[in-house]
C-alpha cells in the first residue's frame, strides 16, 4: 500500500496525534452557539403553538358557560339611528335623543353572538309586522331585521353595548 506524504516548504505532515490543547477550540464554540439558538428557536416555536390552543381553550369555556366574548350580557345599546333597553320583561327602541319609546319588543331567545327580539307593537302598515325580529349583536356591531317568510334580512344600523 502507498502511503502520501503531504509536503510544505520545510515540513513533511507525518501520521502523529495532535494534542488538543486546554479551554474550547473554535469548532466546539460553533458547535455550543449551533445548539443555543436551536434551542431557542424551539422555545420560541412551543410558544407559538401553544397560544392559539390556549385562546381555544378560553372560547370553549366561554361557550361552555354561555358567556359572550365580551364577558356580560348588556341591558341597553346605543346605536346610530336609536337605542335599545331592556326595561323589565319588554325591551323598548327610542329615537336618538328621545325619551319616548316607538317600538316594543319581547326577548325570544338569548346567545352569545346576539339577542333576538320580537315585536310586539301592532304596526298596521306592515305586512309582516308579526313574523318582525331585529337580531342585537351582544358586543356589538350590526343589528339586523328579519321578517316575512320567506324570511328577509334588513341592515338596521351600527350598535354597541351602553354600559352607562
Amino acid at each position: 500500500m502507498t502511503q502520501l506524504h503531504l509536503t510544505s516548504s520545510s515540513k513533511v505532515l507525518s501520521n502523529k496525534a495532535i494534542s488538543a490543547k486546554p479551554g474550547v477550540s473554535k469548532t466546539s464554540w460553533l458547535a455550543m452557539a449551533a445548539g443555543a439558538i436551536t434551542t431557542v428557536f424551539a422555545a420560541i416555536g412551543a410558544v407559538n403553538s401553544v397560544i392559539p390552543a390556549a385562546s381555544n381553550i378560553g372560547a370553549t369555556v366561554l361557550d361552555t358557560l354561555n358567556v359572550p366574548a365580551c364577558l356580560s350580557y348588556p341591558d341597553r345599546f346605543g346605536g346610530t339611528q336609536s337605542s335599545f333597553r331592556k326595561e323589565g320583561n319588554i325591551w323598548r327602541e327610542y329615537p336618538r335623543g328621545s325619551e319616548t319609546f316607538s317600538y316594543e319588543f319581547k326577548e325570544i331567545r338569548r346567545t352569545r353572538q346576539e339577542i333576538m327580539l320580537w315585536n310586539v307593537t301592532p304596526r298596521p302598515n306592515v305586512p309582516d309586522a308579526a313574523s318582525l325580529v331585529v337580531h342585537l349583536p351582544v358586543c356589538g356591531g350590526t343589528a339586523m331585521l328579519t321578517e316575512g317568510l320567506p324570511e328577509r334580512s334588513t341592515k338596521l344600523e351600527e350598535i354597541w353595548p351602553d354600559r352607562g
